[in-house]
């Protein structure tokens, strides 16, 4: 696959409590954001997409300030999967928009599709953890906490006490899957909510 820009950003299905191997999954925190990608050319450009791209959602310009800070660690021709969140949780998160936002933006990213042009996707989930690891993010970027799964519903109850809207969990040896024509929703990203 090659590097160009924007991409359908894969989904996760609901569970609907199917038995699974919880040695084989992770589960991160559900956060209440927009989706987003994170996309760095060459020559220090930057751009910022929301997940619908049947609707054009170029966020560049709106926020045009988070692309200095972008720059002082991400490679060239990188993408990354990631949720767009603010200090004031979701409901200011369009505020981040405006030219005087009413909160901080927080952006949590939780995989690398594109690495210096090469496409990560075909790797298991955990190489490419590995690799997104070793990028330097400086706030307001954060790599999202992964954890272990014990059980589903402890994981569960400790997220929505952090204040999320449930859990995502995935499967550590699934690739990330990209169409042309929408995003693919696949069984190895489930999202459990309250």
């Amino acid at each position: 696959m090659r590097f160009k820009g924007p991409i359908w950003l894969m989904q996760p299905i609901p569970y609907f409590g199917e038995k699974l191997n919880l040695k084989e999954w992770i589960w991160e925190p559900k956060i209440d954001g927009w989706r987003m990608q994170i996309i760095k050319y060459e020559n220090n450009k930057i751009e910022f997409y929301g997940r619908r791209l049947e609707a054009n959602p170029n966020w560049t310009k709106k926020l045009n300030y988070l692309i200095n800070i972008a720059n002082q660690f991400l490679p060239n021709y990188t993408l990354l999967d990631a949720e767009l969140y603010s200090s004031g949780g979701r409901r200011f998160i369009p505020s981040l928009f405006a030219q005087q936002p009413k909160a901080e933006p927080i952006i949590f990213v939780f995989d690398i599709i594109f690495l210096e042009k090469e496409f990560l996707g075909n790797l298991p989930l955990l190489e490419r953890r590995k690799l997104l690891k070793k990028i330097k993010f400086k706030k307001p970027f954060y790599i999202i906490k992964q954890n272990q799964i014990k059980e589903l519903p402890i994981a569960l109850k400790e997220s929505l006490l952090q204040g999320n809207e449930g859990i995502v969990i995935k499967q550590i040896y699934s690739k990330y899957q990209i169409s042309k024509d929408g995003p693919i929703a696949t069984e190895w990203w489930r999202k459990i909510k309250k």
